[in-house]
């Protein structure tokens, strides 16, 4: 008796493990682009400039370049914040609210991810940051969503033999 209540302990450390170790690491990595100067927005339209510089079209000083730099940091906004809510999706499923349980986890830690930045020197924390880190987490998991819809429609339409 003693032995399976052990084995069903374990079972579960190792399961609640294997979900939300995911989600601290993948915080982790937050807080280190948060920290790090390397990340501010001058520092990465320095490597754009330079890779830029290399291409036929690029290395010029022109609107183009920074613009670039824009849209290439705010793509990462969406992105880590995006991988971040399907993180927090994954450990929370099956639960009925995982979706939006995930959501607003990412939100949260958004908005205390810019608190942070707020402290570190070259860095700024801006309000439309936490939206376009929200708005990633939001379509992350509405692409979640609809593919699970889709793949459950198709394996339904290939059992029925259609």
């Amino acid at each position: 008796m003693v032995t399976m209540q052990k084995d069903s302990t374990r079972e579960k450390i190792k399961d609640l493990l294997s979900r939300w170790l995911p989600v601290i690491l993948w915080c982790l990595v937050i807080y280190t682009f948060s920290e790090s100067s390397w990340f501010t927005g001058a520092n990465t339209a320095q490597v754009l400039q330079v890779i830029l510089s290399y291409l036929p079209f690029g290395g010029g000083e022109e609107e183009g370049p920074s613009f670039l730099n824009f849209l290439i940091r705010k793509a990462a906004h969406l992105t880590e914040f995006g991988i971040l809510a399907v993180l927090v999706w994954r450990a929370l499923f099956p639960r009925r609210a995982s979706y939006i349980g995930a959501w607003l986890f990412a939100t949260a830690y958004a908005a205390t991810d810019e608190w942070h930045q707020s402290f570190e020197p070259g860095r700024t924390a801006t309000p439309k940051d936490v939206v376009i880190d929200s708005c990633g987490a939001l379509i992350a998991l509405v692409i979640v969503f609809v593919c699970r819809r889709w793949l459950k429609a198709r394996h339904r339409s290939l059992h029925r033999g259609i």
